[in-house]
């Protein structure tokens, strides 16, 4: 499995308060899942990249917690808010891909998508695809049903004492954990709901917890955090592990502690504004919904040149499939969260300290 699922922006990118650190990191953790997907189609290797997917898990638990740590909105209202994020974007990439695949089926032979499949992937709901794997129409897709079960369990603690939340959450997410082994690892439900993945959203949590209260290491630990993170997801590069047995240890830990890293030095010493990474930021999700489309055309279109040099087809994948993800945030991201922001309250975001 790949992807930032960056379904979590729920700091608006454009907010002047904005935490800087997670707004990059977005940005970099689809890019890594990018450039994982480029290599392989190039007939190379960049699987750490799909870590991406855990450092947006991580940032997930974090903003969740950050946005209603003050007055928390109705369980309602925040499902609301999360559904306005991350569904009409989704919905009109998938429901698109479905009638590209039904017109042409020649340009999409892996794809068939039966009505229970595309309907089931509009609902976020696992279940195992035609092609036999527990996937959605669009793969990338898949971290999203996590994000929507984590929601949700979120949303049900809202009205928990602020003091016991962090906790509740963490200890339901663990308890689903523990109790894989009492189900049936084949059903796409309890593979996909009792999975150890789930724990990096608790990560995120504690760390929300420790940026709202002022609990974050300081920029020496901070540095040796990002060290020690960065030096763990390369050394699963240049190893070889089979990381999937593991990921929550091998990908999980080490994207927690970059996560963490980075914005405990934003709290100390600040974040600088660069405005290319801030729109890398802005566009993640759109760019992790629709890579995937971009760089399989791109590869279709260069089919033909048999000699193409490997890296051609990678630097073509990479630079269409981040343009057409700042392409679609432009013309449909972007205007559909602008009319959701007029449409409905939202959490105040919240700021940063110098």
């Amino acid at each position: 499995m790949t992807s930032a699922s960056p379904a979590d922006a729920a700091i608006r990118p454009s907010a002047p308060n904005l935490v800087r650190s997670i707004q990059y990191l977005r940005g970099v953790a689809a890019l890594a899942v990018v450039v994982f997907h480029a290599a392989d189609r190039a007939g190379g290797s960049f699987g750490v990249g799909a870590a991406g997917v855990d450092v947006f898990f991580v940032i997930s638990g974090f903003i969740m917690w950050v946005v209603t740590s003050g007055r928390p909105p109705h369980p309602g209202v925040f499902l609301l808010r999360r559904i306005e994020r991350i569904v009409p974007l989704y919905w009109l990439v998938t429901l698109a891909t479905a009638a590209l695949a039904i017109a042409a089926p020649m340009a999409f032979p892996a794809m068939r998508p039966t009505l229970a499949h595309v309907g089931q992937s509009l609902l976020f709901i696992p279940h195992v695809a035609p092609d036999g794997l527990i996937a959605p129409l669009i793969v990338p897709g898949w971290t999203l049903s996590y994000e929507f079960f984590f929601y949700l369990i979120f949303a049900a603690l809202l009205f928990a004492p602020l003091r016991l939340r962090a906790w509740l959450v963490s200890g339901c997410l663990l308890a689903l954990v523990l109790a894989r082994p009492l189900g049936d690892p084949s059903n796409a439900l309890w593979a996909t709901f009792t999975d150890p993945i789930l724990l990096e959203f608790a990560a995120g949590v504690w760390l929300g917890w420790a940026w709202s209260n002022d609990r974050l290491p300081g920029p020496a630990v901070a540095g040796l955090l990002i060290a020690g993170g960065l030096g763990a997801l390369a050394w699963t590069a240049v190893s070889g592990v089979d990381v999937a047995p593991a990921r929550l240890l091998l990908w999980g830990a080490p994207a927690a502690l970059l996560v963490t890293g980075c914005v405990a030095i934003e709290r100390h010493l600040g974040v600088p504004a660069w405005p290319a990474m801030q729109r890398l930021g802005d566009a993640s999700y759109s760019i992790y919904l629709v890579h995937g489309l971009a760089i399989s055309a791109v590869v279709r279109l260069l089919r033909p040149l048999a000699d193409l040099p490997p890296p051609v087809t990678f630097g073509a994948s990479l630079v269409v499939g981040v343009a057409s993800g700042l392409v679609v945030y432009a013309v449909v991201e972007r205007p559909l969260s602008a009319w959701f922001s007029r449409s409905t309250p939202r959490v105040a975001p919240i700021a940063p300290r110098p």
